[in-house]
């Protein structure tokens, strides 16, 4: 099986929830492609939207958001 396929099913199989955070459109140079996108687990990081600022950002509100109660 292919390797990239295994450690998604594993990131899937460990989180009990799952935030998909997607570049939704771009601007001007970036490191990522509209499309791009990173799935956020209360404690692992699958994927990614580029690096920098903004993913720790994404990271940090995906977070906020799993540790939430759902509604």
């Amino acid at each position: 099986m292919n390797s990239k396929v295994q450690s998604l099913r594993d990131f899937l199989a460990s989180a009990d929830r799952i935030a998909l955070v997607e570049v939704a459109g771009t601007k001007g140079s970036t490191p990522r492609e509209k499309g791009a996108f990173m799935l956020v687990s209360r404690a692992a990081i699958f994927g990614t939207i580029g690096g920098g600022q903004l993913e720790h950002m994404a990271i940090d509100k995906a977070r906020q958001m799993l540790f939430s109660p759902l509604e």
